[in-house]
């Protein structure tokens, strides 16, 4: 078997150029968008840009098929394009332990408490409520946190979480390329906005200094 240089590779797409950038743009525009939703419901305003070939849906089905994929990055569209905005804007809760539903002695309106929630893929703001069984203490905050694989901040009252799979995801970019906490962490910045990364939501506070 021989091998190809860069050069021959290139030449091999170069050929393909035209075609393979009508298919990029093409995917910035969907004709199922603003269309009614599967549901019936509502226009379908809306698309993951993680689940593969899903069809645009409306808010209340999106929210619905992201009930175990909070951390996805979703897009609504304005008339002329996508823009992206977040499942935690749209009302996705994050309610603990019992899985992923309302806990039937919290209060049947309580939404929880805003986090900012640390992913392989960015940064999110989601509400969390914790769960208020007998079981859980005043206390309890951080092991719910810790047992849902979200890892806290701080123990004294978190606001920021990180996920196991970030964490995962940095002990083996750290052993691999020796990448920095602070390099890292701009990468995930600017996956969660690329133009303009210091807009990433970031809670500068106690839990964090």
């Amino acid at each position: 078997m021989t091998t190809q240089g860069a050069s021959v590779m290139m030449q091999a797409f170069g050929k393909h150029f035209d075609r393979l950038q009508s298919a990029i743009l093409e995917r910035e525009y969907d004709v199922c968008t603003t269309a009614i939703c599967s549901c019936g419901q509502e226009p379908a305003l809306f698309r993951c840009e993680e689940c593969f070939s899903g069809p645009p849906s409306c808010k209340l089905c999106i929210l619905n098929s992201h009930h175990h994929l909070p951390f996805h990055h979703v897009q609504r569209w304005d008339n002329t394009h996508f823009t992206r905005t977040s499942l935690g804007s749209l009302g996705l809760v994050i309610f603990l332990g019992h899985d992923m539903k309302h806990c039937h002695n919290a209060p049947h309106d309580s939404k929880g408490r805003p986090f900012v929630m640390v992913h392989t893929n960015g940064i999110h703001n989601i509400n969390i409520d914790f769960c208020r069984c007998t079981s859980a203490t005043d206390d309890s905050d951080p092991f719910q946190l810790t047992s849902a694989g979200l890892f806290p901040a701080t123990v004294d009252k978190p606001e920021t979480v990180f996920t196991f799979a970030m964490l995962k995801d940095f002990h083996a970019h750290t052993l691999a390329s020796k990448k920095s906490a602070y390099d890292h962490f701009s990468a995930l910045k600017k996956l969660t906005n690329n133009a303009f990364p210091d807009r990433a939501p970031v809670r500068i506070s106690s839990d964090i200094l």
